[in-house]
C-alpha cells in the first residue's frame, strides 16, 4: 500500500512538473516570438526608411538642378552643370537646318547692341527700353534653367530680338577644355534654346572673345565653329560695364562714343545682361538716342551683318 501511494505521489509530482514546463515554454514562446517579429519588422522598417530617404534626396537634387533662380549670375560666371547637357549626337539630328542665300546690307551706318551672359533679372528692363525706341538687339546667352529663365528666353525672341550662343556654362575650363568639351558646350545650348524657343540659334560669341588668352591656340575652336554652320561675332566697341570698378551710366555712354566719334560704320557694342548691371540699363536710353542722332541704324545681328572678328583663320 505504501508503495502504491508513493507511486501516485510521484506521478502527481511529475505531472505537475510537466505542466509547469509546458506553461513556461508557452510563456517563453509568447514572449520571444512576438519580440523577434518586432525586431525583424523594426529592422525592415528602418531599411525601407533609408531607401525612402535616398529616393527623396535624389529627387531633391534633380529639383534643385531644375529650379528657377532669381534670374542672374555674378559677372563673368554662369550656369548649370555640363552634366545637364545633351550629347551632340542627339542634337544634330533633331533640329532642322536650312541653307539660304542672303543679300548683304546696303551701304550705311549700322550699330549692334549686344548683351552677354543673360538672361537675368535685368532682361525685362532692357527689353522695355529697346521696345520704347523700336530697336532690336542681340543677346548672347548662357544655359540657365527654370521656368523664369525660360520665359526670358522666349521674351527675347517674341519681342523680335536675336539669340546668340555664349556657351552653356561660360566656365573656361569646360569651354576651352578641348574640342569635344567645346562642342558639347555649344551644341547643348543650341538644343536647349531650340526646345524652348523653336529657334535654331547659329550666332556665336566666344567667352572672352576670339582674342582671349585663356586658350593658347584658338584656331581649332574657330575651325569647329566654321565647320559646323555657326558664325562667330566679337566686338569693336566695349561699354566697359564688365570692368572691376563699376562704371556709371555716363561712363558707359562715353566709352561707346569713342568709336562713334572715330567714324565706325559697323559698330558692334559689347554690354552685359546680369543682375548687377543696373547702370547698363540706366545708360541704354541715352546711348540709343546718341546712336540714332549720329545716323546709325540699330539692328540685331543676322546673316546680313558683317561680323567683327578679333582673330580669324583662312577658309580651307
Amino acid at each position: 500500500m505504501e508503495s502504491n501511494g508513493f507511486d501516485i505521489s510521484f506521478k502527481r509530482r511529475n505531472r505537475g512538473k510537466s505542466m509547469r514546463v509546458a506553461m513556461i515554454t508557452l510563456l517563453v514562446t509568447l514572449i520571444v516570438v512576438p519580440t523577434t517579429l518586432c525586431v525583424v519588422l523594426l529592422f525592415r522598417i528602418s531599411s525601407l526608411q533609408n531607401e525612402i530617404n535616398e529616393l527623396m534626396e535624389s529627387h531633391s537634387v534633380v529639383a534643385d538642378n531644375n529650379s528657377s533662380t532669381d534670374g542672374a549670375l555674378s559677372d563673368g560666371e554662369t550656369t548649370s552643370s555640363t552634366e545637364e547637357q545633351s550629347s551632340t549626337d542627339e542634337i544634330t539630328t533633331e533640329i532642322p537646318t536650312e541653307t539660304t542665300t542672303v543679300e548683304p546690307l546696303p551701304d550705311g551706318k549700322y550699330a549692334y547692341l549686344t548683351f552677354d551672359d543673360g538672361p537675368s533679372a535685368n532682361t525685362e528692363a532692357i527689353l522695355d527700353v529697346l521696345d520704347q525706341y523700336g530697336v532690336k538687339a542681340t543677346f548672347f546667352v548662357n544655359g540657365h534653367t527654370g521656368s523664369t529663365m525660360e520665359a526670358r528666353y522666349k521674351a527675347i525672341v517674341d519681342r523680335g530680338h536675336a539669340l546668340g550662343i555664349h556657351t552653356y556654362t561660360h566656365k573656361y575650363d569646360s569651354v576651352y577644355g578641348g574640342i569635344e568639351s567645346f562642342a558639347n558646350e555649344v551644341e547643348s545650348l543650341r538644343k536647349y534654346l531650340y526646345d524652348i524657343t523653336g529657334v535654331d540659334v547659329r550666332l556665336f560669341r566666344f567667352p572672352g572673345g576670339s582674342s582671349n588668352t585663356i586658350v593658347d591656340d584658338i584656331t581649332p575652336y574657330i575651325q569647329w565653329i566654321n565647320d559646323n554652320g555657326y558664325s562667330y561675332h566679337d566686338w569693336n566697341c566695349s561699354s566697359g560695364d564688365a570692368d572691376s570698378k563699376k562704371p556709371t551710366a555716363q561712363q558707359i555712354i562715353d566709352n561707346c562714343m569713342v568709336q562713334v566719334d572715330q567714324g565706325y560704320r559697323n559698330l558692334v557694342i559689347l554690354m552685359h545682361d546680369t543682375k548687377s548691371k543696373d547702370t547698363t540699363v540706366e545708360a541704354l536710353p541715352m546711348l540709343i538716342e546718341k546712336l540714332l542722332e549720329n545716323g546709325y541704324e540699330i539692328r540685331a545681328i543676322d546673316e546680313r551683318s558683317v561680323p567683327v572678328h578679333h582673330r580669324e583663320i583662312e577658309a580651307e
